[in-house]
């Protein structure tokens, strides 16, 4: 049987991979699977460059650009390298050339954690309520560095609180706001030797003007 032709796709978007960075990640996502099979005949930077689009813009499945592999190639790369932990993988491998193009040591030492509250859609799933922010949907947890690069994320259902931590890097403090100070602390700094230092909100409700009409 011949061997089929590579197909290429050349996509022109902000977010594809330079050709250092596909030279570092490359070997994470051509590599022959341990499952064995027919190796596939898709440009797999292609692949990336799509779901980098896909994450940057927000856009649905099947409204992915006609220059980019079909969907369902596409699809089916990011639900196996999700299972398999390639995408983590490509972001550990990236993430230390980012900061030091930056002119940044290769691991950060003081970072930031917040929360998002998010609505979630009728596919169901786990979901709670978040009285603060009045959402019916997850809560998504997202620890970055200084540069606002990603260190860890998570999402739970908002009755729930974050109570694990990575210690890693070399990590010394973690900036959170006062939502945090509630369990986490006294967690991390029984199990780790990061810092947990909890910013309070400085704005005295006493001194938000009024709004409200006399009349």
């Amino acid at each position: 049987m011949p061997k089929r032709e590579r197909r290429f796709y050349l996509t022109q978007d902000v977010t594809n991979l330079t050709d250092a960075q596909w030279s570092a990640s490359a070997p994470l996502v051509t590599a022959a699977s341990p499952q064995g099979g027919r190796p596939t005949n898709i440009d797999q930077r292609a692949t990336v460059d799509a779901l980098r689009s896909k994450q940057r813009t927000g856009y649905q499945w099947r409204r992915l650009p006609a220059d980019v592999p079909p969907m369902s190639s596409v699809r089916s790369s990011c639900d196996t390298w999700s299972r398999d932990g390639t995408r983590i993988k490509i972001h550990d491998t990236l993430h230390q050339p980012a900061r030091q193009a930056l002119d940044r040591d290769p691991e950060p030492s003081i970072s930031v954690l917040d929360s998002q509250s998010t609505k979630t859609t009728e596919a169901g799933g786990d979901r709670g309520f978040d009285g603060g922010k009045k959402v019916n949907g997850r809560k998504r947890q997202c620890w970055v560095d200084t540069n606002g690069f990603l260190c860890a994320c998570s999402c739970i259902q908002q009755t729930s609180r974050m109570t694990k931590g990575r210690n890693g890097f070399r990590m010394r403090e973690i900036r959170v706001d006062e939502g945090y100070k509630q369990g986490l602390g006294a967690w991390m700094e029984k199990n780790t030797a990061i810092r947990l230092n909890v910013i309070k909100n400085r704005l005295d409700k006493r001194d938000v003007p009024s709004f409200r009409s006399d009349g």
